[in-house]
């Protein structure tokens, strides 16, 4: 009796101490790890689809050719769900699984980053912003422990801001944490400092924050949410299909380094609109030259370890494979889109399993690798 006693007690105790836990460790705690359907446990912002839908084109090989099946049986264990391959502005390949269909939308985690980064350009032709090495804080004011003339937003936008935050998802504790899973982003801009004064701009480090102040200077600037950016500057022009949603906070605050669900096909689109020098049919929706910039790794920058930065751009990575230099949006669960310049070509993976490699920090490794390797396969030209 008195050992059931001391486990009442202990659960009691147990259930108290969550309930006077942050909200963001709670849902921490509670959903223990970020999920591609997370867009349902949170706010979400519409990005309505466009007035003017256009569909995509299909080609007349549309899936008669086929990834290997050892690539396949890879795609199953890596529990990817959409898998499309579109080149010269047609679908010739598209597979879908885990209950996914052409319709299924699915969060894009950091893929976000580089839609942040597109619509910084769009603010910039607009005139909304003077240029990339203005002051953050002219724009973002409610950065209020980081000084005035300390960073620039394109220390921000290159991941050279050197912020005091560790890109840590696994503690709950973090201020990763509460920028996914809390919900008063406000707050969490107040508690950002800068680590040193002399690393601006000189050292790459990966950090979430940073998309998070693009995506405050893009809501002040506008004076319109990030979705309702996203939709009159990029849903609408590029024709998308669907409705996307844009997950916020309880202040319909859009997490803007992350959160925006759409489905693959209209995904590919922004691929296809970079690989198309920020064009889409007779529409320049981006600028050329800024496109050129965004996709090209800042070199002047170095890592921790001293390695010079030939992986990075304006929010957005770049890989070398197979002599292609190939731009990429990317997410933490292996959320990728490819522009294959080369080939005129653009992949789009979806899915919930993304292999890691400590000793690749830069996230290079061969899984990556096998969604690029697929995607040329498929449009390989068939042997006579």
């Amino acid at each position: 009796m008195k050992k059931l006693l001391k486990f009442f007690i202990l659960i009691i105790m147990l259930v108290g101490i969550y309930f006077v836990l942050p909200y963001h460790v709670q849902m921490g705690l509670k959903h223990t790890f970020a999920d591609v359907d997370d867009y349902k446990i949170f706010p979400n912002h519409i990005v309505e689809e466009s007035p003017a839908p256009k569909p995509w084109l299909v080609s007349e090989t549309y899936n008669k050719s086929t990834p290997s099946a050892e690539l396949l049986h890879f795609f199953d264990e890596r529990e990817t769900c959409a898998f499309l391959v579109i080149k010269n502005g047609k679908i010739v390949y598209e597979r879908y699984a885990e209950n996914y269909d052409k319709n299924t939308i699915s969060g894009s985690f950091s893929m976000a980053k580089t839609v942040n980064a597109l619509l910084i350009g769009k603010m910039i032709a607009l005139g909304k912003i003077h240029s990339l090495d203005d002051d953050v804080k002219k724009y973002v004011p409610q950065l209020t422990q980081i000084p005035s003339g300390k960073l620039t937003i394109k220390d921000v936008i290159t991941m050279s801001a050197d912020i005091d935050w560790s890109e840590s998802y696994w503690n709950i504790f973090s201020l990763t944490a509460e920028s996914y899973y809390g919900n008063d982003l406000d707050a969490l801009m107040k508690k950002l400092k800068i680590r040193s004064d002399n690393q601006q701009g000189k050292l790459w480090e990966y950090q979430s924050c940073c998309t998070q102040i693009l995506g405050y200077i893009i809501k002040n600037v506008s004076g319109k949410t990030l979705a309702a950016c996203a939709d009159e500057y990029l849903w609408k022009p590029l024709g998308a299909e669907s409705d996307a949603l844009w997950s916020t906070d309880k202040n319909g605050i859009e997490k803007s380094f992350c959160c925006l669900n759409a489905t693959a096909r209209d995904f590919a689109r922004l691929g296809q609109m970079v690989l198309q020098h920020g064009r889409w049919d007779s529409i320049q929706v981006i600028d050329s030259a800024y496109i050129a910039q965004m996709t090209t790794p800042a070199t002047y920058l170095k890592d921790e370890h001293g390695n010079t930065c030939d992986w990075y751009g304006y929010q957005t990575w770049v890989i070398n494979y197979e002599n292609h230099k190939i731009p990429y949006f990317r997410g933490i669960l292996g959320q990728f889109i490819f522009v294959i310049p080369a080939e005129n070509t653009i992949i789009v993976r979806l899915g919930k399993k993304i292999k890691r490699d400590a000793k690749d920090p830069h996230y290079q490794n061969e899984d990556i690798r096998n969604y690029i390797k697929a995607g040329l396969q498929v449009i390989a030209p068939k042997p006579a």
